[in-house]
């Protein structure tokens, strides 16, 4: 005989006593007073309302039931509610019940049902399904068999009933199943079909704005909207943790800290987690849910290693079938992990109660993640054992890896967890922060930890053996070396840096790279292209042949520079764009080398006068160097941005940035670094026209020297003609620009020799040697055009136009396209004095109007509106406005009629 809930022999139940059950299981759940609407949800369900089955899936306490109670309401369905458990996977018990519910909502069903209801014998799907589809067959409405926490049944005979159901189901019969696990019944036949929809655990997770709508009305607690975006990230949406959070925080005036009450609902989480789920599941998968919920993220793999379980891809199956706070992390369903709030309860329940069970997981999992390439993994597992011996020896094997990605501040900040009385101890670790902190020019730092580390070489170098001494010693000894040529920039000898380095090379690894990164950078310190592609090409075929990321990402930026320094931006270009290929090949788009080559690329826009682009790159260039602490990139990010700024026409964040460069060059102390700044600092002031400070920095410099050598030299020349140009000087520019050009041509760095050329032809032409003028001028446009450099002919515009007016009446078609746009390019915005003022300039202006502003008069002549105007000159139309307005102050005109009419009088 079976019973029912309170123990009634169910077939003794006729219909007149059915509304007994009504009120137990067959009921509706009660409407809650108050419930977050959920209009996105309850569209889907309505226009899904014809389909045969309806399934609303997701982990516990996800608002499941909540959400088809609303629906039923807002839409007044008219509903059967079966609210299962695990007896009802008796068949007998579970039809009597359908039966029961069914009735209650047609009079013609029940009389059909009645004969079966009172039958002294077990029920089944045989009898009772066919009965349904034949009664409901002419239903006069539509009804909604909504089964609610279906993942109670088990039973195949119930399963195989109801799909056979849906089959044949008549039109208006329709089933709603909530579930926390997947539904097996024939779902893809159903959905070809169309006649199914949806609602997956995803799309029941609450957001930012519902959140915020439960804390507002359904459980009213005084927060932030920054508090709640904080508890719905920590909930991730599950509303069962929301309303933990809201019982915690009931009766505070404000969150405090989500760590005040975090402990709490992590005790509670893991209660309910405990109760609904772990003690309901087989050992094996309880056993892999206490250990895999202590990892961050893992897949099948990992799972093996740390619960030395072989069907861990089939207990990561059933955790999704069952809805088991399982997220993936990725489309293939590959890696996983727990919801946040689940993993952080078991994970401190495991470290209370099983500490070396605990304490044994994170470290299997710190060597997997080590042997199988994922170093920030391996170091949180090593650190999270709370074993420090292990952890450091986790960084000694493995922490070059971070450096050989340019992952500085992740390697120093994984060095900054280690204890010091554990730190001081590993010579290696100290080595390896030396080698880090080479990027932040703290020399005096590495100098002090290598002169500690000889004073205890002996019982510093006792711990290690076999390949770990060695690299000791590699290190120490590379650290040694190059700390002269970075300290003090000296003449760097390759022949002799080659010998003592021959044992560094012999190992491989990121040890060439670096020293072809010193010999590389001395050559282009010296400016000497010749030397560095010859340096290139002889490291190429060893540098394509080596295993070192970092040896072929420094050999890709030497080149991008060497080939821009050339005069080639396009070749430049390609090698970078082939840097960033190679580094998606290897699966390493995300990692910090992608940003070593924005730089780059910012200057390659910026020549190109794309200065939208230039400044994105200089602007996540700049970011980046930041995070990491990298002084050599933080000033090579803020030059190329404080050129952009230049010639943006944003004086104001210009300022700022020299100051910045200024600021972190002085605060290293580094010699070098501070004659680079300076240097660099004195162009752009130049340009902005802040005379004063340059005139003042350049008399503490020795006099020009005919022997140029480096960088800082060349350039420091070229202020010097440029200052020497507003003194009206031309001769003296001429003498120091024909002797740069020389040394520069020689060392085939065409850029420069593009900008001193365009610089050189100006100050000719003051001097009356116009055909000498034309004549440089013509190459250096042409070259322009070929190469594709812009922002030069924008930046001495000014200074050129004259000679450009006399050779386009003398020559207008022999010098090609550049020739033709240079005048119209830009306001320009180097300062080399008033060319207007010198005698070869002002006898070919018209009542003081400035080359720009005939260049908008003759573009004014010819019929242009102020937006053709702006686009042919590439300024604003503001600016042609105010070229407009000065024009016809000058001309003493009022329209831009009266003004051509005047200039074409005059």
């Amino acid at each position: 005989m079976d019973f029912d809930k309170n123990n009634r022999p169910l077939s003794s139940i006729g219909h007149e006593q059915s509304t007994m059950l009504i009120g137990t299981k067959l009921n509706v759940p009660p409407m809650k007073s108050k419930m977050v609407p959920r209009p996105h949800l309850v569209n889907r369900l309505s226009e899904g309302r014809d389909c045969r089955l309806i399934v609303i899936s997701g982990m516990a306490g996800s608002g499941k039931t909540s959400l088809a109670c609303q629906w039923v309401s807002e839409e007044e369905l008219t509903a059967v509610w079966y609210s299962l458990d695990e007896n009802d996977n008796d068949a007998d018990l579970f039809f009597r019940y359908l039966l029961t519910a069914l009735s209650g909502v047609d009079n013609d069903f029940a009389a059909a049902a009645k004969p079966l209801l009172q039958a002294q014998k077990q029920l089944s799907g045989k009898e009772v399904i066919p009965l349904l589809i034949e009664s409901l067959t002419e239903a006069p409405q539509d009804i909604y068999i909504v089964l609610d926490d279906y993942h109670a049944i088990y039973s195949q005979e119930i399963h195989d009933a109801l799909s056979y159901l849906l089959d044949y189901a008549p039109p208006r019969i329709h089933m709603v199943i909530i579930s926390r696990h997947a539904v097996p019944l024939p779902l893809s036949r159903l959905r070809v079909r169309g006649q199914l929809v949806e609602i997956h655990a995803s799309d029941m997770r609450f957001t930012d704005e519902e959140t915020e709508q439960f804390f507002r009305e359904i459980m009213p607690v005084k927060l932030s909207s920054d508090e709640v975006h904080e508890l719905a990230r920590y909930a991730e949406g599950w509303v069962g943790g929301l309303q933990l959070f809201g019982l915690s925080l009931k009766g505070k005036e404000s969150l405090d800290g989500l760590g005040n009450v975090s402990g709490k609902v992590s005790q509670e989480v893991l209660g309910y987690v405990l109760e609904e789920i772990i003690r309901l599941q087989p050992e094996r998968v309880a056993s892999f849910l206490w250990t895999t919920a202590l990892l961050d993220r893992f897949n099948v793999d990992l799972c093996r290693a740390v619960t030395g379980l072989e069907d861990a891809f089939e207990i990561i199956e059933h955790l999704y079938r069952i809805n088991l706070f399982l997220i993936p992390l990725d489309a293939e369903h590959s890696w996983h992990r727990y919801h946040h709030l689940v993993s952080e309860a078991v994970r401190e329940r495991v470290k209370r109660s099983s500490p070396v069970v605990f304490s044994e997981t994170h470290r299997k999992a710190a060597l997997w993640f080590a042997k199988n390439g994922y170093p920030e993994d391996a170091f949180r597992h090593a650190f999270a054992s709370e074993d420090m011996e292990f952890a450091a020896d986790m960084l000694e094997d493995h922490l070059l890896s971070l450096h050989e990605h340019c992952e500085v501040a992740s390697g120093l900040r994984w060095l900054g967890k280690v204890p010091h009385a554990v730190f001081v101890e590993r010579a290696l670790l100290r080595l390896y922060e030396c080698s880090l902190k080479i990027s932040s020019l703290q020399f005096r730092y590495i100098e002090a930890v290598l002169e500690d580390i000889e004073n205890r070489e002996t019982e510093l170098f006792e711990r290690y053996e076999g390949l770990k001494k060695k690299v000791c010693q590699d290190l120490a000894a590379h650290l040694r070396h190059v700390l002269p040529y970075l300290c003090e920039s000296v003449s760097m000898d390759q022949t002799l840096l080659s010998r003592d380095f021959q044992r560094i090379f012999s190992r491989g690894g990121l040890f060439p790279g670096i020293i072809e990164d010193l010999v590389v950078g001395q050559h282009l310190f010296l400016e000497d292209m010749r030397l560095v592609a010859g340096a290139l090409k002889d490291t190429s075929a060893k540098v394509f042949l080596s295993e070192s990321v970092w040896t072929r990402v420094i050999w890709y930026h030497s080149m991008a520079y060497v080939e821009r320094w050339q005069g080639k931006l396009d070749g430049s270009e390609s090698a970078l764009k082939e840097a960033l290929a190679f580094l998606d090949k290897k699966g390493l788009a995300e990692v910090p080398f992608r940003f070593m080559f924005y730089p780059a690329m910012a200057w390659i826009h910026y020549f190109r006068n794309d200065l939208d682009a230039a400044l994105g790159y200089a602007n996540m260039a700049v970011e980046h160097a930041e995070q990491i602490g990298s002084v050599k990139d933080i000033v090579e990010g803020n030059i190329v941005l404080a050129f952009i700024c230049m010639a943006a026409g944003d004086g104001g964040r210009m300022k700022d940035t020299v100051k910045r460069i200024r600021w972190v060059s002085e605060t290293m102390g580094n010699p070098s670094l501070i004659v680079l700044t300076n240097t660099i600092t004195a162009g752009l002031s130049l340009a902005a026209g802040d005379v004063g400070w340059v005139r003042e920095w350049m008399q503490s410099r020795q006099p020009f020297a005919e022997e140029p050598v480096s960088f800082c030299c060349v350039h420091e020349g070229i202020i010097r003609a440029q200052l020497l140009f507003q003194e009206r000087d031309y001769d003296g520019a001429v003498r120091i620009l024909e002797v740069l050009r020389n040394q520069c041509a020689d060392r085939n760095v065409l850029e420069l020799v593009l900008g001193i050329d365009l610089f050189l032809a100006a100050a000719l032409y003051v001097l009356n040697d116009s055909s000498r003028a034309q004549t440089i001028l013509d190459g250096a446009l042409n070259f322009a055009e070929a190469q594709g450099y812009v922002r030069q002919g924008v930046h001495y515009t000014p200074a050129i136009s004259a000679v450009l007016m006399d050779m386009r009446r003398a020559r207008p078609q022999s010098s090609g396209r550049m020739l033709h746009l240079a005048p119209m390019i830009g306001d320009g915005n180097v300062n080399m004095g008033d060319p207007g003022a010198h005698d070869g300039v002002a006898k070919r202006s018209i009542c003081g109007l400035t080359p720009r502003e005939m260049e908008i008069l003759e573009l004014m002549a010819a019929g242009c509106k102020d937006r053709e105007i702006a686009e042919k000159a590439f300024i604003s139309r503001h600016t042609v406005k105010t070229h407009s307005k000065r024009i016809f102050q000058k001309l003493g005109v009022n329209t831009r009629l009266q003004a051509i009419l005047r200039s074409r009088e005059l």
